[in-house]
């Protein structure tokens, strides 16, 4: 009987384990600071200084978006029998304002109509103002042995519509990627081949000039041998 009393009192004296569970588990719910790695410092200051900038991308994207919306770019080149052309060149006035401010001077340098190897240039150029486009007319003449052209316009970035009325009737239309040349376009066989050369031409004037003279010479001379002839 005193040996279970003992040890009753000795199971009462010994120390509570589980209070010392607890105190672990409450150590494990309190919330812990986060100490921050130069890696995630350094990636954010490089997500800070490249938002800046695409707001400027985007900003930038807008306004060229707007400005290619203003283009209003078309081209028309029209022939004629005796190989003389029209060229027409038409776009947004206000848009064609600023682009002309950016590139200044003279409009016929901004195009090239590249033609067997070779630029044929307009004679002259005439600037027609208007509501909804401005137009850029220029004049010129094109060989007559013309067969292959290549076109291009230094001004625009969209794409536009090239339209070429052959003499022979026939219609061409280009599509031109902006700032880009266009395909080979077919000019041969619609200027009908001259009768005589431009060397045949100038022959015959000077014959037509020399038959006069000639003939003048001529009649002088029988005079005077006319009179010589009557003398004693």
């Amino acid at each position: 009987m005193i040996t279970l009393v003992a040890a009753a009192v000795k199971r009462t004296q010994r120390p509570r384990r589980p209070q010392k569970k607890l105190t672990r588990t409450l150590d494990h719910l309190r919330p812990r600071r986060t100490q921050s790695t130069p890696e995630s410092l350094r990636a954010l200051r490089s997500l800070r200084s490249i938002l800046p900038a695409a707001a400027i991308l985007s900003l930038s994207l807008g306004a060229l978006l707007t400005a290619h919306d203003l283009e209003r770019t078309n081209v028309l080149l029209t022939f004629a029998n005796d190989g003389s052309f029209v060229l027409d060149v038409a776009n947004d006035p206000s848009w064609l304002k600023l682009r002309l401010e950016n590139f200044p001077g003279p409009f016929p340098d901004r195009v090239v109509m590249w033609v067997d190897g070779r630029e044929i240039r307009p004679d002259s150029v005439e600037f027609i103002a208007g509501t909804p486009a401005a137009i850029h007319r220029m004049r010129g003449r094109m060989p007559a042995d013309a067969r292959v052209l290549r076109w291009y316009y230094g001004l625009v970035i969209d794409p536009y519509p090239l339209t070429v009325r052959r003499a022979d009737g026939k219609v061409i239309v280009e599509e031109v990627q902006g700032d880009a040349w266009s395909r080979a376009i077919d000019l041969s066989g619609q200027f009908p081949a001259p009768i005589l050369s431009s060397t045949a031409v100038g022959v015959a004037l000077a014959i037509l000039l020399a038959v006069p003279i000639a003939l003048r010479f001529g009649s002088r001379r029988r005079r005077r041998l006319s009179m010589r002839s009557v003398r004693p």
